[in-house]
């Protein structure tokens, strides 16, 4: 008996068929959705990241949403212009990632902004939007910050004060074992309840020093009142939940009405493959759930054509962000000194950042989408021909090199008995890459080739199927680009953010003499993105830095009862 394997990816035809059948009701049942975002600091200057933690949580009962798999985050100037668009993988309804701020930015006033794809419905207003400001030294224009003049006195709120959020129903505390360090000293940090209950919810942790032009900045606590809908549903649903993944959607023209077959690659060591079956106009969308390396799609139509298919992605260029008040953050001469201490703080730092690295957390290898029993040869164990026209004939048993009616050459995979030959082609892949002109393929130099993985069951996909698979991997990973006919056309898409480990340093016995010649101004001590749910305290330690004064301790986050949390404590490092 043929066996069939079912990719449960395509299972559907198109999502915007499966949508289009959705009445309004059932969509104004679906809840809707709030964003949080906490940051390391409002005030960024050239050459310092900004952190952030991004929280997705369900309108009406607080709780952390499960409905988007997909958060996004865009960083705008005044002019509305879009300085970053990060696109992240939530997981339980939260993500976290940073900008660095780069030294070609001008300074100015920017806003923040965070949303799902779900919430584009209910209108930027329902947007979380945060003011952060960008100011950057090594520019000598900074006009935006001199509209005006003030008599402000900077320095006359120079102490950080110990407040816990009204919000705090959860009784957390934050304490360090001192209140007063030296440089390069350990600091212990302990985050518990009062209650002596177990610590409950998810949160993020910053460290940073407190500076008088801090104070020029209006307080950054998370506050659902970002967000805002109106009082009646939507008139309609144009954007989907993304609930399995990022949505890969665009359209093609065509001359009929007809519904078409589009093979889409995502080429390199984590290739991902789909069919995407358009409706009659010619659109199509299809979620993109996993991680990849390639920022780059490939998309072919699987019938050839005698005129090349133009096909269009959509994107967010045109984003609505309705109407924004920036914050003004206006300079007057007592910040001249504090501006010039931190930027040759930070271009020490910047010099140094070689022995200061964060980690990449790479993602698990993506298995093949095909999935199955495969017989893999890695040609290094057997004698290499020229070409992969005569690894065919020596060395797959069970796959071959075949002409159809038309003289057009195609490589078959031979099936599994007792299954018979069922007619129809294989699918043929080059470095994830979707190859249609199999004959393109014959003259590859085998010693460019690492190994070829043959899968002989029968793969559906969706209405279409496939006898087999010839997956063909080399070493270089980027041949494919060479084999590509006409009718292939790539396109950039941005991919997921990639999730790090950042850097903590450790003066810890003998680093501490080891590390003396290395400079250490972090004004960041600590950024601790992800602390959930423990059974005690919640324990950390980190080092002071040969930067003084007083360090804000910030910690944000989510109760277990859906409610917001925004804590400080202060030490002072001297």
């Amino acid at each position: 008996m043929k066996k069939i394997i079912l990719l449960f990816l395509l299972l559907f035809t198109t999502i915007k068929s499966l949508y289009a059948q959705t009445s309004k009701s059932d969509l104004d049942k679906v809840p809707e959705e709030i964003v949080n975002i906490h940051v390391n600091t409002k005030l960024v200057f050239a050459g310092e990241y900004l952190y952030y933690k991004f929280y997705c949580m369900l309108a009406e009962s607080m709780a952390l949403s499960t409905l988007s798999k997909v958060g996004y985050v865009d960083l705008i100037n005044e002019q509305k212009k879009v300085v970053f668009q990060h696109k992240l993988m939530l997981i339980n309804g939260t993500a976290y990632s940073e900008f660095f701020v780069p030294a070609d930015l001008p300074s100015g006033n920017y806003k923040l902004i965070g949303y799902t794809n779900w919430m584009r419905n209910f209108g930027a207003s329902s947007f979380f939007k945060k003011d952060i400001t960008i100011l950057n030294p090594y520019s000598g224009n900074q006009n935006v910050f001199l509209e005006e003049n003030t008599n402000e006195n900077l320095f006359e709120q120079s102490n950080i004060s110990k407040i816990s959020n009204s919000k705090n129903t959860e009784a957390i505390t934050v304490s360090t074992d001192k209140t007063i360090y030296g440089k390069r000293e350990k600091v212990d940090l302990k985050i518990g309840s009062i209650l002596g209950k177990k610590l409950t919810g998810i949160y993020s942790l910053s460290v940073r020093k407190k500076t008088a032009l801090d104070n020029r900045l209006k307080n950054s606590a998370m506050q659902s009142a970002s967000n805002s809908f109106p009082d009646s549903k939507p008139f309609s649903y144009p954007f989907l939940p993304e609930s399995r993944g990022a949505f890969l959607s665009g359209s093609i023209k065509q001359l009929k009405d007809t519904v078409l077959k589009l093979m889409i690659s995502f080429p390199g060591e984590n290739n991902l493959f789909f069919i995407a079956t358009t409706d009659k106009k010619g659109n199509f969308t299809i979620p993109i759930s996993k991680r990849y390396n390639n920022e780059e799609v490939y998309i072919r139509p699987f019938l050839n054509s005698n005129a090349i298919e133009e096909i269009s992605l959509d994107s967010k260029e045109n984003m609505e962000y309705g109407n924004l008040d920036f914050n003004k953050f206006i300079l007057n001469e007592n910040m001249k000194k504090l501006i010039l201490e931190r930027s040759i703080q930070n271009q020490i730092e910047n010099t140094f950042f070689d022995s200061k690295p964060d980690s990449l957390l790479q993602p698990k290898p993506l298995k093949p989408f095909y999935g199955g029993q495969t017989t893999q040869y890695i040609l290094d164990d057997y004698t290499r021909f020229s070409t992969l026209k005569e690894t065919f004939v020596e060395i797959l048993k069970h796959a071959s090199i075949n002409k159809d009616d038309n003289g057009t050459t195609f490589f078959k995979v031979i099936p599994k008995l007792p299954a018979i030959d069922s007619g129809e082609t294989s699918l043929v892949l080059l470095d994830g890459a979707y190859i249609h002109n199999h004959e393109r393929l014959l003259t590859i130099p085998s010693k460019s080739i690492k190994k070829i993985i043959i899968a002989r069951d029968q793969y559906l996909y969706g209405s279409y199927s496939f006898q087999g698979i010839i997956d063909i991997r080399t070493f270089e990973g980027d041949i494919f680009k060479k084999y590509l006919d006409n009718q292939t056309q790539h396109f950039p898409y941005k991919q997921y953010r990639t999730t790090k480990s950042y850097y903590r340093e450790d003066y810890l016995g003998s680093k501490k003499e080891l590390k003396k010649h290395i400079p250490d101004f972090r004004n960041q001590l600590t950024w601790i993105p992800e602390i959930k749910e423990t059974i005690d305290t919640f324990k950390t330690s980190f080092y002071t830095s040969d930067v003084t004064g007083e360090f804000k301790i910030i910690l944000e986050g989510i109760s277990s009862k859906g409610l917001p949390i925004h804590i400080t404590e202060s030490f002072t490092v001297k």
